[in-house]
């Protein structure tokens, strides 16, 4: 039987730097850096084949799965690795590509490190399409905060509610005292309708993959909580692909970064705030649903609505859900915790809500 070569890649865009960790062996068997070329880097794998058996691993980064999927299709193993859960020694300042190879093979041997959750090809065009979406979302309100920004510094102001028809027809009448600040106003204002049509272009594509076989069975679950809308739920499920592969609601929470951190040493125990580690999307998605819970538990028409989309299992998480992250939020509000606080408190559980949600459900006694 072949032994295992435990191969740590640093991937960049031109060129590899590897580092090859035998088992059973102490020292590297091979440190050699490869240009990211194919036909190369194929011929040094099949080499290394033909005495080891291959499991190699790199960061994920903004080079995304590609690699992965090129070993995979070569027939070797290999592993993408979350870059924030790697173990680092707080006084190591010392970092060269290297490096930073032989310490993923080393910590990859030992089974140290935390192995991304891979995407098909097709989910991951999905969680694009969201991505976009609310990246353009993000752009939108930049755009506002200039126009109002720009406004503000000539002691223009509007007085009532912002961002409504009646704010918008006002902008669009709205002239300024010099013909450059004018054209400045116009080219905002056309920026921030050219964002409006594609938003509205991509929710029409959003709902349309939401109603798909694929998708309708969990987004119409994921609706029936109160505060989640289809774009919320599309993007906890392109986000998350799969809820089985966590075994706990805390596990969930972890990966949303919605635990406490921690300092604690002997006697002294003393928690901070969350960690914000994990999906930033997806915890920041799911604290802006969790402020529909801090209203009174009444079911409006369109949850009585949605409940009735969904199995009685699934209908009872739900109407649990809204009267227990209520009665919590105001629990810890009477407490003295400011709204945030509360607020991230019933975002945790929440998750662990949704968590429940979306397991398989359990066998019924026939």
């Amino acid at each position: 039987m072949k032994k295992i070569a435990y191969i740590g890649v640093d991937y960049h865009l031109n060129s590899l730097s590897i580092a090859v960790m035998v088992e059973d062996e102490k020292t590297f068997h091979d440190l050699i850096r490869l240009k990211n070329e194919d036909k190369g880097i194929r011929r040094y794998m099949n080499k290394l084949s033909s005495h080891f058996e291959i499991k190699a691993c790199y960061e994920a980064s903004c080079s995304g799965y590609a690699f992965q999927r090129k070993m995979a299709s070569w027939g070797y193993h290999c592993d993408v690795i979350a870059p924030s859960l790697i173990p680092k020694k707080s006084g190591d300042r010392r970092k060269n590509d290297f490096r930073d190879a032989k310490n993923l093979a080393r910590l990859y041997a030992n089974g140290l490190l935390t192995i991304v959750h891979l995407p098909t090809e097709y989910e991951e065009s999905v969680r694009s399409l969201i991505r976009c979406r609310l990246a353009f979302k993000e752009s939108e309100k930049r755009v506002k905060q200039q126009i109002t920004s720009l406004l503000l510094s000539h002691d223009i102001h509007w007085a009532q509610s912002a961002w409504t028809k009646q704010h918008r027809d006002w902008l669009e009448a709205l002239r300024m005292p010099y013909e450059y600040l004018q054209h400045v106003l116009d080219e905002y204002l056309g920026h921030l309708e050219y964002l409006r049509t594609r938003i509205r272009s991509l929710d029409e594509q959003i709902e349309k993959l939401a109603r798909s076989e694929l998708y309708a069975p969990s987004v119409k679950k994921l609706k029936a909580f109160r505060g989640i809308s289809t774009l919320t739920a599309m993007a906890l499920i392109s986000e998350i692909t799969d809820f089985r592969r966590f075994p706990n609601p805390g596990a969930l929470m972890a990966f949303l970064g919605l635990i406490s951190s921690e300092n604690s040493s002997g006697e002294k125990q003393k928690g901070g705030s969350i960690t914000k580690a994990g999906n930033k999307r997806c915890r920041s998605l799911l604290i802006e649903s969790a402020q529909h819970y801090a209203k009174r538990p009444l079911l409006s028409l369109q949850m009585k609505h949605d409940l009735a989309q969904v199995d009685a299992h699934s209908a009872h998480i739900a109407i649990k859900c809204l009267q227990r992250l209520n009665k919590r939020y105001w629990f810890l509000t009477m407490k003295g915790k400011i709204h945030p606080v509360a607020i991230t408190a019933i975002a945790r559980e929440f998750a662990g809500f949704i968590w429940a949600m979306m397991q398989p459900q359990p066998m019924t006694a026939s």
